[in-house]
């Protein structure tokens, strides 16, 4: 089993977290055609410009304050209630995704949810280094 350092773990996250932000914000007409049909344009591209701003927040965080808990842990929360709340709008909402939709969100969600692991094992580590 490969093991992903804190800091390697967030910069993965930033780069694909921005990946996923930039087609969001550039490509919206045909995400919302393909993953949410009737879903406004305009906040399928917010939510990928929201997602870049993340990313870049991660990344900074994960250049040079990897070992800042309080950064950490507020990373840790936003993935946490990414993997909590996207379930629960495709359960509320089933309607409103395609097929594709439903697994390339529940994909991203998985993806998310390995994020939100390796900083978790951080964060108990960053933990420990503070009892010593």
């Amino acid at each position: 089993m490969m093991k992903i350092n804190l800091k390697d773990g967030l910069m993965i996250n930033a780069v694909l977290t921005g990946m996923t932000g930039l087609g969001l914000a550039l490509f919206a007409e045909l995400s919302a055609l393909y993953l949410i049909p009737g879903a406004p344009v305009w906040l399928i591209a917010t939510l990928g410009v929201a997602l870049v701003l993340f990313a870049a927040d991660v990344g900074l965080i994960a250049r040079w304050k990897a070992q800042s808990r309080a950064l950490v842990s507020f990373v840790f929360i936003a993935d946490l209630l990414w993997v909590i709340g996207v379930p629960a709008i495709l359960m509320l909402m089933p309607s409103a995704f395609t097929l594709l939709g439903v697994i390339a969100t529940l994909a991203v969600t998985a993806v998310v949810a390995c994020f939100a692991l390796i900083e978790w094992q951080g964060l108990k580590m960053l933990g420990s280094a503070k009892a010593i």
